[in-house]
């Protein structure tokens, strides 16, 4: 019984331990009807009659939601990533219908070892949109230019479409 937590303990291991004090945070949102096999969809108790549509008064665009988080959050962690080992290729034998006849043909696969999660701060994810959209600025871009991006799904990207 030593080992065990006593109640006054448990936010540092449990951080959510406080909020099964003040009761639920999520309701069940009005005027859904029950279908059989699927839950009533729920909504933060605070806005449970509607969706909210921004997340403050204040804030109406993502770049402004970046810089609200910034100026909230500051050194925690906002983004996480990691980063490419390794491409590995394999070739195996698989069963294949070819020409209405069972054969075992070869097949490759190919899958990514990546690395430990790195992450970059509220702050630091600013100063990497502000940098982005500097450097657009730069290239002659301006409000309501367009970009099109192609590239692998990387948190770059996402600073990219923050930059304001």
């Amino acid at each position: 019984m030593s080992g065990m937590p006593r109640p006054d303990q448990y936010r540092s291991f449990y951080p959510f331990a406080k909020a099964y004090k003040r009761g639920p945070v999520t309701v069940e949102a009005p005027g859904y009807e029950p279908v059989e096999g699927e839950t009533i969809p729920r909504r933060n108790i605070k806005h449970k009659d509607a969706l909210r549509s921004q997340p403050n008064d204040e804030i109406s665009t993502a770049f402004e939601l970046l810089k609200w988080a910034s100026a909230k959050y500051g050194n925690a962690k906002a983004v996480g990533y990691r980063k490419l080992v390794k491409i590995h290729t394999e070739t195996k034998k698989v069963k294949k219908l070819v020409d209405g006849k069972e054969q075992e043909v070869d097949k490759e696969w190919t899958y990514s070892e990546l690395g430990p999660y790195d992450y970059m701060s509220f702050v630091e994810f600013e100063k990497l949109s502000l940098t982005l959209g500097s450097a657009f600025r730069k290239l002659g871009l301006g409000k309501g230019d367009k970009i099109q991006l192609f590239a692998a799904t990387r948190y770059v990207l996402t600073a990219a479409d923050l930059t304001g």
